[in-house]
């Protein structure tokens, strides 16, 4: 009798010890992933935005259903496009020269602002597409969301979501 009471309190201890080691190694895995997206996300982000900050103006913008693209003049005078696949989840950067920013990128989105002209304060307004747009940009919005998988056969992702408001500082 005591042996089958002994081995029940071991199973059933064994059992919660196997439970919480299993739910320690997934939230290790998880932090790992944001770890990692968090990385990739800051250098992405960094990137853009002084780029961004440095151009001389954007030269177009297009949407679509399965791409975004912003075209910018850089400091030195470069046209430099920045493109958003949805079907292959891949942010790039081409400037003659093709870099992957961004891999698993779920989301990503460019908003266009004005300021206005004779006020001092820091609202923003969305850009009317219309004739000569391009010479109003002052603001560029970039909101991405990238995502891992904890591993193969697990259905919880782990997210990371970017946002920023960037001022173009040299345009004239």
């Amino acid at each position: 009798m005591e042996i089958m009471l002994a081995t029940g309190v071991f199973s059933i201890s064994g059992a919660a010890l196997a439970t919480i080691f299993l739910f320690c190694i997934r939230s290790f895995a998880a932090m790992t992933n944001y770890a990692v997206l968090d990385k990739y996300n800051r250098e992405a982000m960094d990137t853009i935005t002084r780029e961004i900050r440095q151009s001389q103006r954007i030269v177009d913008y297009t949407t679509n259903a399965n791409s975004r693209s912003l075209t910018l003049v850089n400091g030195e005078g470069a046209n430099v496009t920045y493109t958003f696949d949805s079907q292959n989840q891949r942010f790039t950067r081409n400037d003659g020269r093709l870099k992957l920013m961004l891999t698993n990128c779920n989301l990503l989105d460019f908003q266009l602002y004005v300021r206005p002209p004779a006020s001092n304060s820091f609202d923003n307004y969305p850009v009317a597409l219309s004739t000569n747009w391009q010479q109003t940009v002052k603001v560029v919005e970039l909101t991405w969301k990238t995502s891992m998988s904890i591993c193969p056969t697990a259905q919880i992702n782990s997210e990371d979501v970017q946002t920023a408001k960037i001022v173009i500082r040299k345009q004239q």
